[in-house]
């Protein structure tokens, strides 16, 4: 298996009940690509994020994730309740037992203060908003500089400046991270990836692949007159 490739998807199909969400799906990523997958709610991109994550298995096809230890970030933050946002972040660490660096600590810092969580390091996540939450759980994923990201709706409950704050600090911080991104939200994808699997049907089926310029005029093209027609 050529070894420039983290994700490899072919002919996948998963159902549920006897229902498709995803049928005969083929996606490739390669070392230091950034991929969108961009389809409406409810189209199986989680459940694909969960297979990628080995929490799901596929009703066929083939997956594989060339990586030992991808960043999974799930559109929930999964922190542990009774930890602190430091605690929660250095959790890897202390699962590994790796040291905790100066380095990783002169990070952590610069990754508190994109998110504005400077203040907020020793509360629990009870005392958090949904948008701290998330970021928590971002930092957590992304400050080991893992080669690979698999990010489900990572940002759907953080503000928009803030969005473009934590993107701008992922493209300087991981130059070199192949991600794929899930998401309904089509502002998203230039900011953060080069390519995207664009699916209009409400099942991931047929994607058509294109850059994320491209995307942008596609997706006015297809969408504005729709919408333009929907009441309210």
């Amino acid at each position: 298996m050529n070894p420039e490739c983290k994700v490899i998807i072919h002919d996948l199909s998963k159902s549920y009940d006897s229902q498709p969400i995803i049928q005969s799906l083929s996606i490739t990523l390669s070392k230091g690509e950034r991929a969108a997958v961009f389809a409406p709610s409810g189209a199986g991109k989680t459940t694909l994020i969960k297979m990628l994550a080995g929490l799901e298995t596929p009703s066929s096809g083939f997956l594989h994730v060339n990586d030992d230890r991808p960043a999974v970030i799930f559109q929930e933050p999964r922190l542990f309740p009774y930890m602190t946002v430091e605690e929660n972040i250095r959790l890897p660490w202390k699962v590994r037992n790796t040291p905790w660096t100066e380095q990783a600590r002169i990070e952590f810092y610069e990754w508190l203060d994109i998110c504005e969580l400077l203040d907020s390091k020793d509360r629990y996540p009870y005392q958090l908003s949904g948008g701290m939450r998330q970021k928590t759980a971002l930092i957590r994923g992304l400050l080991e500089h893992p080669t690979l990201a698999l990010m489900d709706e990572p940002f759907q409950s953080i503000g928009q400046s803030s969005k473009n704050r934590i993107i701008g600090h992922i493209r300087k911080k991981n130059p070199e991270m192949a991600i794929l991104l899930v998401t309904h939200n089509a502002d998203e994808i230039p900011a953060l990836t080069d390519w995207v699997y664009f699916f209009m049907s409400p099942r991931l089926v047929s994607p058509i692949k294109t850059t994320s310029q491209q995307f942008q005029v596609l997706f006015k093209k297809i969408y504005n007159p729709v919408l333009s027609l929907m009441p309210g």
